[in-house]
């Protein structure tokens, strides 16, 4: 072997200098994959300090140390360049913003175009495509735009990864280099200024991350943010929004409901407080705007205007003020037939939101009749029936037979929490309620591992979850210790 391959060799198995204090995979090429990604320079060194766990640096120090220098080489340069016109001048403090920061290849943001539109903008409806390749050309001209990239980066690797967020630290890192990035972009508004709608979508692109990333208290301090920014663009004063553009005024309005989505959700996922009031009327109509999307929408959004201020109250406080009128109201509005006539005519990402959205909202509504209400096995009301559950699971599993794994992943981790919600507490009913026959039970557990099944098969379901799931398939095993076919049907390789 030639002394040139035996260095060759030699440099594919070491890692560059970035990499190795970083503890990420390098593939040792003369800029390496890593720092090619990142913008980074990639130097490789025979120093091997570092190599232990414990000499590693914090996440994310690494990119912002190299970049440093990178930066104060530029600055140098550009204090040299200008010290040399004038003699005896101070370089300034503050450099013109796109010449103090080092940004990745315009072509990282423009490859994430094809994914944010399918992936981002159906459940995200604001920020257009034309609006994203115009920031992408201006990247580092603007703070808001800038910021918003890296934002719009971090939201669509997060939404189109459907299984690597939680189980591929490399992905996690990456996600959470670019929020990093994009909170050292954002500015401060000044006494004067109004937030831009890039702005807005910044802030509600970084809450989508962090919930995925298992901050919820962070996350709730973003969205209380973009909701702020949204009242200062007066989205609650119909005489201000009656005088934008149809188009202008539609998203701002979506973005408002987004966040009254997104807050409905954490208070019942995360015990949240809400704030937010339902406006008046659903989004204006958008020229701009598919037919479909706009009309899933309106679906979605009737769907969270049923979980109203009562609603919560009753869920986070005090239960015992729940009724039956109450109950009964809720399940008849959530069967409303109407809405059961429109579903057919949306996509099936569409689809499976609002789906799962229902069933999860009546399994919710139930666990409040029955913490309050003596509720008999049969009841002639099925909302205050104790084997409501099990038709939830009949229906809903019917309906994933015909939904693909991408349609539901696509929403995220709050997609996965509500399907696990639906499956543990048919689970607990199937436990306590054992009162039927064999051909019913079996039917019963049948449709619970059908439901658990599906669940697993998403890598970023929370480990706790699973654990809770494998725990009640214990459980049911003991509950009916005659029954060989449920421990078959349990011990299956295909639930492990």
């Amino acid at each position: 072997m030639t002394d040139e391959a035996t260095n060759s060799s030699s440099q594919r198995l070491r890692a560059c200098d970035a990499c190795r204090r970083r503890k990420v995979r390098c593939n040792g090429q003369q800029r390496c994959q890593q720092c090619n990604h990142l913008n980074l320079a990639c130097i490789y060194s025979t120093n091997t300090k570092g190599l232990s766990r414990k000499n590693a640096a914090q996440r994310g120090t690494i990119i912002d140390s190299c970049r440093t220098n990178a930066t104060r080489t530029l600055t140098g340069t550009v204090t040299r360049s200008t010290s040399s016109s004038i003699v005896g001048s101070i370089a300034p403090i503050h450099q013109p913003y796109s010449t103090i920061h080092i940004h990745p290849d315009p072509s990282f943001f423009t490859s994430l175009v094809p994914e944010y539109m399918s992936s981002v903008y159906p459940v995200n409806p604001v920020i257009t495509e034309s609006e994203v390749r115009h920031c992408i050309q201006r990247i580092g001209c603007d703070r808001d735009g800038t910021s918003f990239l890296y934002a719009y980066a971090a939201v669509t690797i997060n939404l189109s990864r459907i299984d690597n967020v939680q189980f591929a630290p490399d992905v996690q890192e990456q996600i959470g280099d670019l929020l990093t990035k994009s909170f050292e972009h954002r500015d401060q508004l000044g006494l004067s200024e109004r937030p831009t709608m890039l702005r807005v979508m910044s802030s509600l692109f970084i809450e989508i991350c962090l919930m995925g990333l298992r901050k919820p208290d962070l996350a709730f301090t973003y969205l209380r943010e973009t909701i702020s920014l949204l009242y200062m663009l007066h989205v609650d004063k119909p005489e201000v929004m009656s005088s934008l553009p149809p188009h202008e005024r539609g998203r701002i309005e979506r973005a408002f409901w987004e966040c009254f989505i997104h807050e409905r959700f954490t208070a019942l996922t995360e015990f949240k407080p809400i704030c937010l009031y339902p406006l008046h009327t659903p989004p204006s109509p958008d020229p701009l705007l598919p037919p479909s999307l706009d009309l899933g929408w309106r679906l979605l959004i009737q769907t969270f205007s049923l979980v109203d201020r009562e609603f919560v109250d009753l869920w986070l406080g005090d239960r015992s003020q729940v009724t039956s009128e109450f109950i009964e109201r809720k399940h008849h509005q959530l069967d409303e037939w109407q809405w059961e006539v429109e579903v057919p005519t949306l996509s099936p990402m569409q689809k499976a939101d609002l789906i799962i959205t229902r069933q999860w909202l009546r399994t919710v509504t139930w666990q409040m009749a029955i913490s309050n209400i003596q509720l008999p096995a049969e009841n002639q009301s099925e909302s205050l029936s104790l084997s409501l559950p099990l038709r939830l699971s009949s229906e809903l599993r019917q309906f994933l037979a015909h939904m693909s794994h991408e349609d539901v992943g696509i929403h995220g981790s709050g997609i996965l929490n509500k399907l696990f919600e639906i499956t543990n507490t048919i689970a607990d009913v199937v436990i306590h309620l054992p009162q039927a026959s064999t051909s019913d039970t079996l039917q019963r557990v049948d449709d619970i591992l059908a439901l658990k099944r599906f669940l697993f098969s998403f890598d970023r379901i929370e480990r706790i979850h699973k654990t809770i799931m494998m725990e009640k398939m214990e459980r049911m095993k003991q509950v009916y210790p005659a029954m060989a076919e449920i421990d078959l049907l349990v011990n299956s390789p295909t639930m492990l």
